[in-house]
């Protein structure tokens, strides 16, 4: 999977792919200070871009259809601190997966990045050790920690552990929500 994270500001983009690397480490990531880099890693096709609206360059709608053009294929998610709303209207329908705010917090910004794109989730299922593998499987299926525990030959305090952190993996709210979750991203 590749993705393109453009921000003129190098903190901001130094930070957004740093958090990346560490959160998904098998993602190839380029990155742009402008709209003309930006387009030129477009030609890459990059699976994802997380964009910066305000870029020397181009004017943000017309940065962003370019960006569109030459990337037709990208789930692109808007990153910016514009808040005029004729603005934020024009590019909601350049065809882009979400428009969030700089002041988002970086686990909501995750976790619609992973919603958006289930080829990450896919990707985080082959780091999940093997006895949490197991474990989600056995949550689809419905069963109660005791019932796995029987199954796996397991206490259940050790299963309530493997629970956990599946859904912390996950980012999910509950047992419901880390199946559904899982799902969605052909993680099972």
């Amino acid at each position: 999977m590749r993705g393109l994270i453009c921000d003129d500001h190098p903190l901001m983009r130094e930070a957004l792919a740093g958090a990346m690397r560490d959160r998904w480490p098998d993602v190839t990531l380029d990155e742009a200070a402008d709209y003309p880099q930006a387009w030129a890693h477009a030609d890459a096709h990059p699976d994802f871009c997380l964009v910066d609206l305000d870029m020397p360059g181009a004017a943000p709608v017309a940065g962003l259809a370019e960006l569109r053009a030459r990337a037709p294929t990208a789930t692109i998610l808007v990153i910016t601190g514009l808040t005029d709303a004729a603005l934020l209207r024009d590019v909601a329908a350049c065809g882009v997966a979400g428009v969030f705010s700089k002041n988002t917090e970086a686990s909501i910004l995750f976790d619609a990045i992973r919603a958006a794109l289930p080829a990450l989730q896919a990707m985080e299922a082959a780091r999940l050790p093997p006895r949490q593998q197991e474990v989600l499987g056995l949550l689809a299926e419905g069963l109660t920690n005791k019932e796995i525990a029987r199954r796996l030959g397991i206490s259940p305090a050790t299963v309530k552990i493997h629970v956990s952190r599946v859904m912390t993996w996950l980012g999910a709210a509950n047992r419901t929500d880390a199946v559904a979750r899982a799902q969605r991203g052909r993680i099972i």
